[in-house]
C-alpha cells in the first residue's frame, strides 16, 4: 500500500480545476441516518453547504489526536477506522465521520483512511456550524443520530 497522504478540502482556486465540485444529488443525504429526518427541503439546505471531492485511495481523512476540522459523508468508496494502531471498523457508502470534533472542538477519535478511490461529501467546521445556527429544526433532527454514534463510541471504549 503506498504511503497515507493528508486529506485537505482544496478550493477552486487552489488547483484550477474541477478537483471539487458542489454535490448536486441530495438524495445521498436521504441515506445518510445523520439526515434520515431531515425534510427534503432541509437535506436541500445541507447540500448548498456540502462540497463533492473525489479522494484517491491511502488519504487520511482524520487522524486520531488531532483537531477536526471537516465533516465528511461517504458518497463512494471505502475506509479503514483505527484507533490506537487497531482496526475498528470499515466504512462505506453513508457512513460520516468527523461530526464530533465539529460540535466539541476535541480531538479526532480515530484515525480513519481511505481503502479505495473514494467521493465524499464535505462541510468544513465554518459551514457546518452556519447550518446549525441557522436552521435549530436540522440540529434537533441530527441529534438522536449524534447521541447514537456517542453511545457506540462510548461501548467501544468500554471493551477496549
Amino acid at each position: 500500500m503506498a504511503a497515507a497522504t493528508a486529506f485537505r478540502v482544496w478550493s477552486a482556486d487552489d488547483r484550477g480545476d474541477s478537483y471539487m465540485t458542489h454535490a448536486t444529488d441530495h438524495d445521498h443525504l436521504a441515506q445518510v441516518p445523520l439526515f434520515s429526518r431531515l425534510s427534503a427541503k432541509e437535506r436541500e439546505q445541507v447540500r448548498s453547504l456540502m462540497t463533492k471531492v473525489d479522494i484517491p485511495a491511502g488519504t487520511v481523512l482524520a487522524r486520531q489526536g488531532a483537531t477536526g476540522h471537516e465533516f465528511v459523508i461517504i458518497l463512494s468508496g471505502s475506509a479503514s477506522v483505527d484507533r490506537d494502531g487497531e482496526h475498528l471498523a470499515d466504512v462505506g457508502p453513508g457512513d460520516f465521520q468527523g461530526e464530533l470534533s465539529l460540535l466539541d472542538g476535541g480531538p479526532r477519535t480515530a484515525t480513519v483512511t481511505t481503502t479505495s478511490p473514494t467521493v465524499l461529501m464535505v462541510a468544513t467546521q465554518v459551514e457546518f456550524n452556519a447550518l446549525l445556527d441557522s436552521a435549530p429544526s436540522i440540529a434537533r433532527q441530527m441529534l438522536p443520530a449524534l447521541a447514537h454514534r456517542v453511545r457506540l463510541l462510548a461501548a467501544d471504549a468500554h471493551t477496549h
